[in-house]
């Protein structure tokens, strides 16, 4: 027994000789069946429209809108992109919450150490979480080499299909984070711990986009991410006050993002703290901030600049992807 393939290839091939019959493929030629086969495939051409030139080519936009719905297609039904990660976030805060429950109720020396310390790891192991993207990130970027070599689509045209889709994702963590987290604390300002929130997980997600295309493996991607976030975090201004920093360390405070969002998480915690108990080294949120280096934040203008680190970020995952992602061997 054949499949119709190997039937055909035995029947018609030379190479099989005690199969071979010359004569039975020349009077096909002469066939009523031959005849008609060719009738119905000129009919069919008879009734085909000539495609116009050049519309075998996609346009930028239709590319973009087609991976919009591939991304949120796939943003919604693969688990480990974003819905893993808001039950590792929801559980977290929820636990950051209780741990601190009432706090913004206190106004002795402790609860200053209590805020800090909670803000800065609000600040920088929220924002080091976003290591947990890679694999995923990694799955999707064979698929982009593949279909990118195959003149599917442009590169600009993935990356910002893959950014635009992302922030309704990071969007959901973020406001459900903040909620587990400021009423259970009694925090101040509320929308704007979700917008600096929100807007570094903007900025971590950009930098680890741009890790995954530098590294052929998600392993050394997640060790690249752990040791610059680290790196970030000591100069971030919370271990040492951004005036102690070495001058052979402060343009870390600079190029880091966890910078801006630790001092806007400060800035909007202590600023409406106008009195502190007897007991507190500081008469006010105002005098703590000053001591921090903090007291002239423009929460806007960091806003503003952790989008700018997530731009800048996208823009330069999309060159290295232009430049050596080809899929060209």
């Amino acid at each position: 027994m054949y499949n119709p393939a190997d039937f055909m290839l035995q029947l018609v091939n030379s190479d099989f000789p005690e199969r071979y019959d010359a004569a039975l493929v020349l009077k096909y030629g002469d066939s009523a069946e031959r005849a008609a086969v060719v009738a119905k495939v000129a009919e069919a051409m008879a009734g085909s429209k000539k495609a116009p030139a050049g519309s075998s080519k996609v346009s930028p936009l239709s590319s973009f809108l087609t991976l919009c719905h591939r991304f949120s297609l796939n943003n919604a039904k693969n688990p480990g992109i974003y819905w893993v990660r808001l039950v590792m976030y929801v559980m977290l805060c929820l636990m950051i919450g209780l741990m601190y429950i009432g706090l913004g109720d206190e106004y002795d020396y402790s609860s200053i150490n209590s805020r800090t310390s909670m803000l800065f790891y609000i600040a920088a192991f929220l924002v080091f979480m976003s290591v947990a993207v890679l694999p995923f990130f990694m799955m999707e970027r064979s698929s982009f080499l593949r279909e990118r070599s195959n003149g599917a689509y442009g590169v600009v045209s993935w990356v910002s299909a893959n950014f635009l889709c992302s922030l309704p994702g990071l969007a959901l963590i973020s406001i459900l984070s903040t909620a587990c987290v400021v009423p259970l604390a009694g925090l101040n300002g509320f929308g704007t711990f979700f917008a600096a929130l929100f807007c570094s997980l903007v900025a971590a997600e950009g930098f680890m986009c741009l890790v995954g295309a530098l590294v052929p493996h998600y392993i050394i991607g997640i060790a690249l991410g752990a040791g610059v976030y680290g790196f970030f975090m000591l100069c971030e201004g919370a271990f040492k006050v951004k005036d102690d920093i070495p001058p052979w360390f402060i343009w870390v405070y600079h190029i880091g993002f966890h910078s801006y969002s630790y001092r806007v998480f400060m800035y909007n915690e202590f600023e409406p703290i106008e009195k502190f108990d007897d007991s507190a080294p500081f008469a006010s949120g105002h005098e703590l901030l000053k001591f921090y280096s903090f007291d002239k934040v423009d929460v806007g203008r960091d806003l503003g600049a952790l989008i700018g680190f997530g731009l800048f970020f996208q823009a330069c995952f999309a060159l290295v992807l232009h430049f050596f992602h080809t899929g060209r061997r």
